[in-house]
């Protein structure tokens, strides 16, 4: 399941708000948003995770002048990462609901209940969700089959972020679609970029390295299987392993709980007589200069998060004179980050635009 962030969570209720990330932070309780993330982090299943978020933020008031909209924006933007929908009609059935919230008359179950009543799932068909279902268990018997006594002890897959999980299904599917009967480096590598949302697809996508053209490279070093790839279990190379293993160093290096796409990457670079090595030099260039890229981008994240959680907990903060100053130095954290996200992802784009031009945008 993907869960929302206080980041996420400030940007629905700019867009809701229609003002600027100032006007945001200043018109958000985050204290509060961060306590009512933290319970759905603890809450199985999209119902209940949904409904905690729901009864959560709405208890909390947690939006000054629009708690209901922008709560009920929230949730579906949490539904929706889900690949689902929530149906908000009839409208009379969801103000009597968050009423009974509001003056703490409905039970979790009950709310969850009127959740699961009004979910609708992505539509896929039955064919689709086996596949899905049968990617799954042979990656957790993949995992669970790996040598090292690292994996078995620590329960590695535990470890990997929902994004992480979702770049080694694709690497799968990459592997069946040019027909190998083996995941390696290369098919970790397409995985990163076609899970697309993660920071390593974003890295990736910033020096212009795309899945076709890392496809055209892996049929012209390897070259595609002869006839169909096996039906059963596709086992990881011991290249491909000592990466896993790799981005969990990397992972544990930089001090993050739950490893992360831009940590695969890391640890695709580590190696660099792998394909996947090989595939970066030639679109990318020198394999250090991309590290050291990779390693910018996921240092100026954390110390912006840092900064901002330490204003949120810093005990001098909460005794200042005005709750607005505190809120005001937490507003122009989030606005710097917020603008260096777009930043980053109008240059990616038109270092992509310039490639797909044959312009160097290094030049």
């Amino acid at each position: 399941m993907q869960f929302l962030d206080q980041y996420d969570v400030l940007a629905v209720a700019a867009r809701v708000l229609r003002c600027d990330s100032d006007d945001a932070v200043r018109r958000t309780d985050v204290d509060a948003v961060d306590r009512v993330l933290a319970d759905v982090r603890r809450t199985s299943g999209l119902p209940g995770a949904a409904g905690m978020l729901l009864a959560g933020l709405i208890r909390a008031r947690a939006f000054h002048g629009a708690n209901r909209v922008v709560t009920l924006a929230v949730v579906l933007q949490f539904v929706a990462v889900n690949r689902a929908d929530l149906r908000l009609e009839p409208v009379e059935e969801w103000d009597e609901l968050l009423d009974r919230i509001t003056a703490d008359e409905a039970t979790p179950a009950e709310v969850t209940e009127f959740i699961q009543a009004r979910l609708k799932p992505e539509r896929i068909t039955t064919e689709e969700l086996q596949d899905h279902l049968r990617m799954e268990l042979r990656l957790e018997d993949e995992i669970a089959s790996l040598s090292d006594a690292m994996w078995r002890d620590v329960g590695m897959f535990e470890k990997f972020s929902d994004r992480a999980r979702q770049v080694i299904v694709l690497a799968q599917e990459e592997a069946r679609g040019l027909q190998h009967n083996f995941i390696g480096t290369e098919h970790l590598l397409l995985g990163a970029i076609e899970e697309r949302h993660g920071r390593g697809a974003k890295i990736l996508a910033g020096m212009g390295i795309s899945a076709p053209a890392v496809r055209e490279l892996v049929v012209e070093i390897i070259g595609r299987g002869a006839g169909q790839s096996s039906a059963g279990t596709i086992p990881f190379t011991p290249r491909a392993k000592s990466t896993l293993e790799h981005a969990y160093q990397e992972a544990r290096r930089l001090g993050v709980e739950h490893l992360e796409t831009e940590h695969l990457l890391l640890g695709l670079l580590r190696d660099g007589e792998g394909v996947a090595a090989q595939i970066l030099m030639k679109l990318g260039g020198d394999l250090d200069d991309i590290r050291r890229k990779v390693e910018q981008r996921i240092e100026y994240r954390q110390r912006a998060e840092a900064a901002v959680s330490d204003y949120l907990t810093d005990e001098a903060a909460a005794t200042w004179p005005t709750f607005g100053r505190r809120h005001h130095l937490i507003a122009e954290l989030n606005a710097v980050l917020e603008e260096n996200e777009r930043l980053h992802e109008q240059v990616a784009e038109l270092r992509a635009l310039l490639r797909r031009h044959d312009i160097d945008p290094d030049s």
